[in-house]
């Protein structure tokens, strides 16, 4: 409805929003890729495991369609005009709209006193809000001690990724809560989405715990309690960790990895795999009587140091 009018007021929040989640969700997918594979030990190494080829292929995704760190910059820009904006009475609108409450976010203080307490949807919505706003504001004060605002733009660019990081990280959280608030069917399905989303969005805040308190969003000990719920939150999600993962029904051959088959028999199959290698296709590899066992039957003379 809006293009049928040439209403275009919401696009720069549209390409800020669609900038954003590009990098955020390509650089987090890219890491945990590489996370997997290190927990996977020597086996993330191996071709079978799938891994090497995964991370192969999918890390050109950060940079294909926009440098992760180019639409970060971008996402920047738009919250430094969005805070502009703010002078003049203009609303932001779609997920900039927090900003609208910037007067709100610059003095509130989070109400944690337990641990339970960062089970609370509102407490934890209102930590990223603030955090992002406080983080955007503090950036537009920064810019406007320069003569022009692109010399600005180069000299706190690393400020302005973090700020741009923060909003991007509060759409994720704002949008997983949001869609908790409806119905969704499936018995306990609810209950384990909002595992998910508690976990999520207190890791994020463990992550970036110097920017939430440096920003006076919390306090350290608030930011210690946020740990220790998320280590109680570990321990509810893990035992069903495996069933989570399998409700995406990827099939064996989608996942081509021994490590990640569906009926678990891993040593069984990485052990054929090593039979499929050409080094095994003869018990003595090829070589061995020609360059190796002469070698062996070398006398050595020991060294004198």
């Amino acid at each position: 409805k809006r293009l049928q009018v040439n209403d275009f007021s919401t696009l720069p929040e549209v390409h800020a929003c669609a900038a954003g989640l590009k990098s955020i969700t390509t650089s987090a997918t890219a890491d945990a890729i590489e996370e997997c594979r290190k927990l996977c030990g020597g086996h993330g190494y191996l071709s079978c495991s799938g891994l090497p080829e995964l991370f192969a292929v999918y890390i050109p995704n950060c940079t294909y369609e926009g440098d992760n760190i180019v639409m970060l910059l971008q996402v920047a820009r738009f919250l430094m005009k969005t805070i502009s904006r703010l002078v003049s009475g203009k609303m932001p609108v779609g997920t900039a709209a927090y900003l609208g409450r910037v007067e709100h976010l610059m003095q509130c203080h989070c109400e944690v006193q337990r641990a339970e307490d960062w089970l609370k949807h509102s407490i934890i919505l209102e930590a990223f809000e603030a955090r992002s706003a406080r983080m955007s504001v503090a950036c537009a004060e920064s810019l406007s001690r320069f003569s022009t605002p692109e010399e600005g733009f180069g000299e706190i660019s690393a400020d302005l990724v973090e700020a741009a990081v923060a909003h991007c990280q509060l759409i994720i959280v704002s949008k997983f809560i949001e869609k908790l608030q409806q119905d969704i069917p499936g018995k306990g399905v609810k209950t384990q989405l909002e595992n998910l989303c508690n976990v999520y969005a207190l890791s994020l805040l463990h992550k970036h715990l110097g920017d939430f308190v440096s920003t006076g969003c919390i306090t350290p000990k608030q930011g210690a309690l946020a740990n220790e719920q998320l280590r109680s939150l570990y321990s509810q999600v893990r035992p069903n960790a495996i069933a989570l993962v399998d409700a995406f029904n990827h099939t064996d051959h989608y996942l081509g990895s021994v490590l990640g088959c569906y009926d678990g028999n891993v040593y069984q199959k990485l052990y054929e795999e090593a039979w499929k290698s050409p080094l095994n296709d003869t018990v003595v590899p090829d070589g061995y009587d020609e360059y190796i066992r002469p070698l062996l039957k070398q006398n050595f003379r020991t060294a004198r140091l």
